[in-house]
């Protein structure tokens, strides 16, 4: 059965129609759906899933319990790391680092994903944030030769764009769309990329861009 990946912007507060619609395909062929407990898009997307009662989901979480958790007849998934370690683990809570261990978990397990980003924003004093998480997201699946769907917030009328490699996700979006505080650490991040010898084996191509419009 095949597991779609979705995951977006902590600070995105709605969800666009054609992810909507995106998400209602995928139901309606029975995909499996990965999803974290983060707020903004996984709950979401959470309360979506929940509100077509749709069951065939997993929420995926590195805490004792997910943050958030629409319904309790799905399954939820934790991904253990050590909290021993202070990167990973600190006064109390589960650092940005232990959450992208989580985040990569579902990239490896799916089949494809599909990302709702918006790739700064801006804290109360002004200062500029990438949002990490999700690009990291698009990354690690676009390594592993699995398709991305890619619905940019900042450009809307571009819908759910598609990508097959990285090579394309760069010349489309990296050098095209994004803010430079983006692109710079985008560059940085895929530099020290650790590189693994794992072969990935190609998926299935129209099937999967079928769902993104």
């Amino acid at each position: 059965m095949k597991k779609m990946f979705i995951s977006g912007s902590i600070s995105s507060k709605d969800i666009p129609k054609d992810v909507i619609v995106s998400v209602d395909d995928c139901r309606k062929r029975n995909y499996t759906i990965l999803i974290g407990d983060a707020p903004g898009v996984d709950k979401n997307i959470q309360d979506m899933l929940k509100a077509d009662n749709y069951k065939n989901v997993e929420v995926y979480h590195v805490g004792p319990s997910p943050r958030n958790f629409s319904d309790k007849g799905w399954i939820d998934k934790r991904i253990l790391v050590d909290i021993e370690n202070e990167r990973l683990f600190k006064d109390g809570k589960y650092t940005r680092e232990a959450q992208m261990i989580k985040d990569k978990a579902m990239s490896d397990d799916a089949d494809f994903g599909l990302v709702v980003w918006k790739d700064t924003s801006k804290n109360r004093f002004g200062n500029i944030s990438v949002s990490k998480g999700s690009l990291n997201n698009i990354y690690n699946l676009l390594v592993q030769n699995k398709y991305v769907g890619l619905f940019y917030i900042p450009k809307p009328e571009k819908g759910i764009m598609k990508f097959k490699n990285i090579v394309e996700f760069e010349e489309q979006v990296i050098e095209k769309l994004v803010q430079q505080e983006t692109k710079a650490y985008y560059y940085k991040m895929k530099k020290n990329a650790n590189k693994s010898n794992t072969k990935y084996s190609e998926h299935s191509n129209n099937e999967q861009l079928s769902l993104f419009g």
